[in-house]
């Protein structure tokens, strides 16, 4: 088998994350998730499965190679499969994996590194010696697009609790770091939109702190962050994919017909069409949305709203709507066709093709039949 460079996405990813979970490729479109790359790199022996069958990890052989083609990452602590944080990482490494299919670059070493666009996951900052200690935080990393910084967090518990100040404090630290910051917002992750919205807006659990934590929702409150929505799966990976674009907003409201806003009281607002002002909601910034909506009502109170996300969005908006109490609102959503059309470069696809390292060679490596690879397809 000569390496291509498939193989090297997926090996590269693993030994980033540590723990690559299964069944990815039911829920993103990848070459490197395919049944046939994954089956073909246990063959070899380059990764193996862990024994609660959840997730996939580098065997010596296969970081060994991958330091070969030029990559190495710390060695990870021997972990408990049982353990809360074991959950933890399978959820930072398939945000990870969004961030990457978005074209997003999720090999950054250091805060400081962060440019215009590109995002260090928590895991690889606890190896900076530097960095303060992020013992108790449940941030998953820091995402940079241009000049805001994206703070995710997955939600791995029903009831999901941090110390506002403390998290704040801590990427705050990082944020002065990096060049070129106006803003910083929270970035939440769920299975699906409507997981993410019952856990923000109608969760009847206790509000109440614990031992100095506080339920995600009341935390952002208090550090005063606003909130995206992104889910999992292809729809989060066209999103991302959308937000990194230049000036997204601008070129969704000029394909609506929209003309640039004039009016200082509707800056939350994305252009006007007709007399009526336009909301992109493409990054399901719920606060933005809610600080348009009002200056909407502000500047006019009989105005009439238009509101545009993208298909799968379209139900969380009009529970946005609801929520707050916006009846006169419209929502248009654009399908999957209708982005390619916006944005033609979203359609790019990559060849497969041989790796070659900085020396201009290819890497080579025999097969060798695994155990653990006789049963995989059955308990995957």
């Amino acid at each position: 088998m000569i390496f291509d460079q498939t193989d090297y996405d997926f090996l590269k990813l693993c030994a980033l994350c540590r723990y690559m979970p299964f069944g990815l490729h039911k829920r993103y479109d990848a070459p490197f998730l395919k049944r046939s790359v994954i089956y073909n790199l246990q063959m070899h022996g380059l990764i193996k499965k862990q024994s609660d069958n959840t997730s996939y990890k580098l065997t010596t052989d296969g970081k060994r190679y991958l330091a070969e083609m030029g990559s190495s990452f710390p060695e990870d602590a021997r972990m408990d499969l049982t353990r809360t944080s074991y959950k933890r990482k399978l959820e930072s490494a398939e945000t990870n994996l969004l961030f990457h299919l978005a074209g997003v670059d999720v090999f950054i070493q250091a805060a400081s590194e962060l440019k215009e666009t590109g995002y260090i996951s928590s895991l690889m900052m606890r190896t900076d010696k530097n960095m303060k200690v992020l013992g108790g935080t449940r941030f998953l990393g820091i995402l940079k697009i241009f000049d805001t910084l994206y703070i995710p967090y997955s939600f791995t518990e029903e009831d999901m609790r941090i110390i506002p100040h403390f998290e704040k404090e801590i990427y705050t630290s990082q944020s002065e770091k990096i060049i070129g910051v106006k803003y910083i917002k929270a970035m939440l992750f769920g299975r699906t939109l409507e997981e993410l919205w019952e856990y923000m807006y109608n969760n009847k659990a206790s509000t109440d702190a614990v031992k100095g934590r506080k339920r995600l929702d009341k935390a952002l409150e208090e550090m005063g962050c606003d909130a995206l929505l992104v889910p999992y799966g292809r729809g989060g990976v066209m999103q991302m994919n959308i937000m990194k674009i230049y000036r997204y907003k601008e070129r969704i409201a000029s394909a609506m017909g929209c003309v640039p806003v004039m009016q200082r009281e509707l800056s939350e607002c994305d252009g006007m069409i007709g007399g009526t002002p336009c909301i992109v909601a493409f990054d399901l910034d719920i606060e933005r949305i809610k600080r348009a909506l009002k200056q909407v009502e502000t500047y006019n109170k009989d105005a009439v709203a238009k509101i545009v996300c993208m298909e799968f969005q379209k139900s969380t908006v009009f529970k946005i709507l609801k929520y707050n109490n916006c009846p006169k609102s419209m929502v248009a959503a654009i399908d999957k066709y209708g982005i390619y059309r916006i944005f033609p470069e979203l359609k790019e696809k990559t060849e497969r093709r041989p790796f070659m390292t900085k020396e201009g060679k290819y890497i080579e490596v025999n097969a060798r039949i695994t155990k653990a690879f006789d049963t995989q397809w059955e308990e995957e």
